[in-house]
């Protein structure tokens, strides 16, 4: 069993604190509830595409992994500054960051570990969660995790695939909930700062793929060792 907290300090100096419990396979272990809002029902904003059915999935998973979080940080705005303490096992992050931010780290591991057969993919990212982690980090960790995911299957005796096409497929079905998670959430907060941080989230989902497609030349200096 994996746990990990997020605490925020706010400005009006109200806390919040979430802790989350994941299984060996690094999903969410759910939480139950006795009601749960419309938004999160899997007919409602489903993605084109969903494998999903109501008759044995009625939520959907990425909603219900957010709603607490969601009910929450509702009336937050995403310009406000909070003190957010991470703990991930023995490890502790703390920073000061933008309401959005901190919102965009604490839903980048939570999306993965929902149980959504499409953001499964990247649940190895969020098992060595790196909270706050930029562009070019996420960069490097998303396709270190897609080679080693290839070199997994080959060990398997399955078909790896050459290149990072296949993780550019995977960021484009990510794209796809990202936007549908987006029409949920405005049906449920007041303020901006959970409908901005899946937009933050989705930003990175579009524009990794482009740089995939670059040489990774502000990347490629660290490998010498390699290249050399």
């Amino acid at each position: 069993m994996h746990d990990v907290r997020y605490d925020f300090a706010l400005p009006d100096g109200r806390r919040l604190a979430f802790h989350f419990e994941f299984d060996e396979r690094f999903e969410l272990v759910p939480r139950p509830r006795e009601e749960w809002p419309a938004w999160t029902r899997l007919g409602f904003q489903q993605c084109g595409g969903c494998p999903l059915r109501e008759d044995a999935a009625p939520r959907c998973p990425v909603a219900a992994s957010l709603v607490d979080v969601v009910e929450a940080t509702g009336a937050l705005v995403s310009h406000e500054t909070v003190e957010v303490a991470v703990v991930v096992g023995e490890r502790r992050t703390a920073a000061t960051a933008k309401a959005r931010d901190a919102l965009r780290s604490l839903m980048g591991m939570l999306i993965p570990a929902s149980g959504c057969p499409r953001t499964a993919f990247f649940r190895p990212m969020a098992r060595f969660h790196a909270p706050l982690s930029g562009p070019e980090e996420t960069l490097y960790r998303a396709a270190s995790m897609y080679r080693l995911a290839q070199h997994l299957r080959q060990s398997r005796g399955l078909t790896p695939r050459d290149g990072l096409a296949g993780l550019s497929e995977i960021y484009a079905d990510l794209n796809v909930v990202n936007r549908h998670l987006t029409e949920r959430l405005r049906s449920a907060v007041d303020k901006d700062s959970a409908l901005n941080a899946v937009v933050l989230l989705d930003v990175f989902a579009q524009l990794l793929p482009m740089q995939l497609d670059e040489p990774l030349d502000e990347l490629a200096a660290l490998f010498d060792a390699y290249l050399g």
